[in-house]
């Protein structure tokens, strides 16, 4: 604490100014009487009562301890003239051994069970009473519905074909009319399947993110994550193989001999028959993307033309 001998040192070192400590008991910088309490803070060892062997900074630590050199409490120990602290307003000590605050929930179902009980007793013999106390006073009005987006069809844009039973009249008067887009993927044009497949992925967003995350071809010219996920896009032979793509995975039928996808396993690259078709290759490397092709979840392939 500051005092008129602390006051009249002028003595300073590169760390700071010297001054005095523990009612002038010490003298030292800051520095020095950080390391001294870090230390101990006293000349001597309060474990074995020796200061045998301590010889650092014994100009900044005394012997004024609660229990002093032979054991014996001094004056600081008990009575009015003990050393006091003021309390910490941190209050750690008291959080370190109160146990944590129960959920809010849990008030939060007592009180609404207390209000359930006095709406009984209000509506004792009249069981729409109750409904009504409840659905205006206790319980808070329903929500709108939510609105969310289903990636079902994502995948396969149109539903199950389904055999249509018409007439053959009907029937006879469909015949002879081309079909311009195909019946299971109406992103896909029979006639310009690059130019369909190319307007598709640029027109919606979820499809163009299904592409990327499921395209086997890169040409980057530096292997990074970033080159390879838009190698298509910055590169002139990338675009002219996005370009040329035509065909579309949903269009595909898949092959569910048991002799070509579990003896020849060409999910591994294995078979030497699939080995080079891209509909097999596992999706390059970039941010975000998986191995496969398909939805792990529901075991669906993804969208993506190749």
């Amino acid at each position: 604490m500051a005092s008129a001998k602390n006051d009249a040192l002028l003595e300073r070192r590169c760390e700071g100014s010297v001054n005095f400590y523990d009612d002038h008991k010490g003298k030292g910088t800051a520095l020095d009487k950080g390391l001294a309490a870090r230390l101990g803070g006293h000349s001597y060892n309060i474990i074995n009562n020796t200061d045998r062997h301590e010889i650092y900074f014994r100009g900044l630590r005394h012997d004024g301890h609660y229990v002093d050199k032979k054991g014996r409490h001094t004056k600081e120990f008990l009575g009015e003239r003990r050393r006091k602290y003021a309390p910490d307003e941190r209050g750690l000590v008291s959080a370190c051994i109160k146990m944590q605050d129960d959920h809010p929930r849990v008030d939060a179902a007592a009180q609404r069970r207390s209000e359930l009980q006095l709406a009984q007793i209000e509506n004792s013999q009249s069981f729409q009473g109750f409904q009504h106390r409840c659905q205006d006073h206790l319980f808070p009005p329903s929500p709108r519905k939510r609105y969310a987006i289903h990636n079902k069809r994502l995948c396969n844009e149109a539903g199950k074909l389904n055999p249509k039973i018409t007439a053959k009249d009907a029937w006879m008067s469909r015949r002879g009319q081309p079909a311009h887009m195909s019946a299971s993927c109406p992103s896909l044009s029979i006639a310009d399947p690059h130019a369909s497949l190319d307007r598709a992925v640029r027109g919606d967003a979820r499809k163009e993110a299904s592409q990327r995350q499921s395209e086997s071809a890169h040409f980057a010219p530096v292997m990074s994550a970033h080159t390879y996920a838009n190698s298509l896009d910055a590169t002139a032979a990338g675009r002219q193989h996005a370009a040329a793509q035509q065909h579309l995975s949903v269009h595909r039928l898949e092959n569910h001999d048991f002799g070509v996808t579990k003896k020849n396993n060409h999910f591994s690259s294995h078979d030497k028959l699939t080995r080079s078709d891209p509909y097999y290759m596992r999706p390059r490397l970039a941010t975000t993307n998986n191995s496969v092709k398909y939805d792990i979840l529901s075991n669906e392939r993804k969208w993506f033309k190749y």
